[in-house]
């Protein structure tokens, strides 16, 4: 009777959890809550259904098995946006800036990190989010090194609040400090968080600048895999034990689904109809799974440590945005 009851609350669990991530679905493909983006939407809505609704063992087992279980799983289909074959129309210059990109972000997030006093994990959610590929990054980076829920949820309200300016932000600085086409692609597709984000602010500037800021985003994007790879292993290998080292350290099986998924798309095995449907799949689905890891954020801690995390971010983009610029300016 007891397994039944628990089956019971499960699935009503996740059903909470899907209505939560469709209402916004809905609210973001609407436009009715621009700019913000769906998965962020969902972690603010699941952060009031679940401290003012749900705040129960139904709640917490249907947000549990969205993130352990549903997160993977999108982020996996969410390879199919990752085109392989980018990377050959990528410049030395375009890989410089990615490479420094990427490397400032988190080196700026972890030192920055303990300053501020927030964990590794959290630095690291921060560093990833900022320097790769915004939320999808955060919630991949989150399941590699075991995250706290808390620290996913807010770093992924973090980064994608930071990429919302920067659309507006970006190309007045463009325009300020009069860039040309390249340095401008190369400075908006380098540094803003979120695919949408750059898209957005790149081609507000021109043409050009939004096509070379897709490309170099392009290869942001296809860092995914390896960082991730790389910092949940050093993360595991730096907070296990020496006897369980052996054992934890491990590359995500998800990882493997997202190359997987990459190399399906870059061959052309399957019509851009069904690669369409499993590019939205996974959206929706990440957008469940934030939608759960909302729910099991308690405001107490959100309020603590919000503040803080968003100044934190900030700095983290800001000094990213400052390292890129003068490297562009100076040898581009």
């Amino acid at each position: 009777m007891l397994q039944i009851s628990s089956k019971r609350t499960l699935v009503s669990g996740i059903f909470v959890v899907v209505l939560v991530g469709s209402l916004a679905w809905w609210l973001s493909e609407a436009n009715i809550v621009p700019r913000i983006g769906s998965v962020t939407i969902a972690i603010l809505l699941g952060v009031i259904v679940g401290n003012l609704v749900f705040n129960n063992p139904m709640g917490i087992q249907g947000a549990t098995f969205a993130e352990k279980k549903i997160l993977p799983i999108s982020i996996a289909l969410l390879g199919v946006e990752l085109q392989l074959l980018t990377l050959l129309d990528l410049g030395l210059s375009a890989a410089i800036i990615i490479a420094i990109a990427i490397t400032s972000s988190l080196l700026l997030a972890i030192g920055l990190g303990q300053l501020f006093g927030f964990s590794r994990n959290f630095s690291l959610l921060i560093g990833a989010g900022n320097g790769i590929c915004g939320s999808s990054a955060v919630a991949a980076t989150s399941i590699a090194i075991e995250a706290e829920e808390a620290d996913t949820g807010i770093s992924i309200s973090v980064v994608n609040l930071l990429g919302t300016v920067g659309i507006f932000l970006m190309p007045a600085l463009i325009n300020f400090l009069t860039l040309s086409d390249l340095q401008g692609g190369l400075l908006t597709g380098g540094t803003l968080q979120a695919f949408g984000q750059v898209v957005a602010a790149g081609f507000s500037v021109n043409d050009d600048v939004g096509n070379i800021a897709t490309v170099v985003k392009m290869g942001r994007v296809m860092m995914l895999g390896p960082i991730v790879v790389l910092l949940g292993t050093w993360a595991q290998s730096q907070f296990v034990s020496d006897e369980k080292k052996k054992a934890k350290v491990r590359i995500p099986r998800f990882i493997f689904g997202f190359f997987v998924m990459s190399i399906i798309a870059s061959i052309g095995i399957l019509p851009d109809m069904v690669l369409d449907i499993v590019k939205t799949s996974g959206k929706y689905l990440l957008v469940i799974a934030m939608a759960g890891i909302g729910m099991r954020i308690q405001l107490r801690t959100l309020f603590q440590s919000g503040f803080r995390a968003l100044l934190f971010g900030g700095l983290v983009s800001i000094l990213q945005i400052a390292i890129v610029l003068i490297v562009i300016v100076t040898f581009i």
